[in-house]
């Protein structure tokens, strides 16, 4: 396998103008696109640069996945990316995947689970914005898709729950998240990383053709053919590159853009403003803009994988991570959430306060847990506080009432809810959310608070497909020879994220589908 940086590119005829300009002026405004107003066939390319048989655009999760399967059917594979580094936004996971009726769990001695009940969890979660038929490929297969796996060398064996989500039948719940074993160790659990190291080396291995820093532009189409190639850059300018089968799209979701969370996802848009956002940098939502400039439609538009910036009050998101006793408050001093629910919810309904504003409240003998389980993995405090009391992250008060005021909330509220949540845990019950972890009084002064801010791990919705992975544009149809997955496809996931690993699940799931069925296109005709 060679990785070469790109050649210079050709005068082109026919391809489409800027996605940028298109979309920026017809898909940003709600209007329909079809391929007739994005697409000019004045000049097709007289000349390609590269020709293969199946050209990725992305070597994320999805891409390698893509690529490996579309190599293992006999198709040469190209694929682009615009990072320098392989990985995506899959590098930075924790490398879980969501599954249900494994060899993993049989060995776990998890049992009555079946992939019928996790349909019915992510239809439940998905709140009527997600397409049936996607998400039961995607249960129906995940068995099957862990051997696959674990037949190339990515042993998934530990398995884990997930917190409940309010309203969700408890019985549909299960240890479905499972971990990828460490290489070297494999008593150790591995991360991301080891999945995508893992992936890459074999899709080399295999002869996938990858060229890095070398970010698509614009696909290419024929009226009579369909997608027949793209136009990408790099270091010596632009280069065309034909896909004789079929083009896959894998380039991740608008993580990064602001306007289209602007038009499409406020939550994220809130994320970008006030937070943090840890999908990768290049996920710009490119994908999603150049398959609506050829008139693809959209879906599941709006969600967000929402984490929170601290551990206080919830339940665990990490591994080993503590319990740390607090509940979280609304700008006018009320809970208005089981805190210890599942962390995209959770943060969905701080995004529905007013003002999106909420504080976590705790005590010193919550602060006495150390920085660490403070802050959790992502984000630590100080352990004795001064410093972010100092700087104004952490607000602190010696009685309830002086932290009311240093927090403008109103005293007698915010010590009505203390009080409230104290009587409860005394009984050993929350009778206002039904928490049930951390159930321990707010009563040691001095009292905390510090503010819920959003954490993104990117950004959910993207273009419609069909089970085949195929595009399909505002008429309902398909388009020829476009194919995605990954998170530059919608309509698999609702409004929040339904648990740590079902991105990967879906990658693995839509990758396979889409490397083999874009590897048995018939080969294009065009020029």
């Amino acid at each position: 396998m060679s990785e070469q940086k790109n050649k210079k590119g050709v005068s082109r005829r026919g391809l489409l103008k800027g996605t940028a300009a298109a979309v920026g002026t017809l898909a940003l405004t709600g209007m329909d696109i079809n391929r007739a107003e994005a697409a000019s066939h004045k000049d097709v390319p007289g000349k390609w640069d590269l020709k293969t048989d199946v050209l990725i655009v992305g070597a994320g999760g999805a891409g390698l996945i893509s690529a490996i399967t579309a190599r293992e059917e006999g198709a040469k594979v190209i694929v682009l990316e615009e990072a320098p580094v392989v990985g995506g936004t899959t590098t930075v996971s924790g490398g879980m995947i969501q599954a249900a009726g494994t060899d993993a769990q049989k060995a776990a001695g998890v049992k009555g689970d079946s992939n019928r009940k996790q349909y019915k969890f992510f239809t439940k979660v998905g709140e009527d914005i997600i397409d049936p038929q996607l998400v039961k490929v995607m249960t129906d297969t995940t068995d099957d898709n862990m051997k696959w796996l674990k037949s190339h060398g990515l042993i998934y064996s530990s398995v884990i729950t997930d917190t409940t989500i309010p309203g969700v039948d408890p019985k549909l719940f299960s240890p479905r998240i499972h971990s990828i074993q460490d290489e070297k160790d494999n008593k150790k659990i591995g991360t991301g990383r080891t999945h995508v190291k893992i992936l890459y080396r074999l899709a080399r291995k295999l002869g996938v053709k990858f060229m890095f820093d070398t970010p698509v532009k614009t696909l290419i189409y024929d009226n009579t053919e369909g997608v027949t190639g793209v136009m990408a850059h790099g270091e010596k300018g632009k280069i065309y590159v034909k896909a004789k089968r079929a083009v896959i799209l894998a380039s991740g979701g608008f993580d990064h853009n602001k306007e289209m969370a602007r038009t499409f996802s406020p939550q994220q848009l809130w994320t970008l403003k006030t937070g943090v956002c840890y999908g990768a940098p290049t996920n710009t939502g490119d994908g999603i803009r150049m398959a609506m400039a050829v008139g693809a439609d959209l879906a599941g538009m709006g969600g967000v994988i929402g984490l929170v910036n601290h551990a206080i009050g919830i339940a665990p998101i990490m591994r080993g991570q503590a319990i740390v006793p607090g509940i979280w408050v609304n700008k006018y001093g009320q809970r208005f959430v089981n805190e210890a629910a599942h962390y995209a919810y959770a943060m969905r309904s701080v995004f529905s306060q007013e003002d999106h504003m909420a504080w976590a409240i705790f005590d010193e003998d919550a602060r006495k847990m150390g920085g660490k389980a403070l802050g959790g993995d992502l984000t630590n405090f100080s352990d004795d506080l001064k410093k972010e009391v100092a700087e104004g992250k952490v607000k602190k008060g010696s009685t309830i009432g002086e932290l009311a005021v240093s927090m403008g909330v109103d005293a007698s509220i915010l010590e009505l809810t203390l009080n409230k949540w104290n009587k409860d845990t005394a009984r050993g019950k929350d009778t206002v959310f039904n928490k049930k972890t951390g159930l321990k009084p707010i009563v040691s002064p001095p009292f905390y608070a510090t503010l819920v801010n959003p954490i993104s791990l990117g950004s959910c919705g993207g273009v419609k497909i069909n089970t085949d992975t195929q595009v399909i544009d505002v008429n309902g149809k398909k388009i020829p020879r476009l194919y995605a997955g990954g998170m530059t496809t919608g309509g698999w996931i609702g409004p929040y994220y339904p648990g740590s690993g079902t991105a990967l699940a879906a990658n693995i799931c839509f990758g396979r589908i889409a490397g083999k069925n874009a590897a048995s296109e018939k080969p294009s005709m065009a020029s």
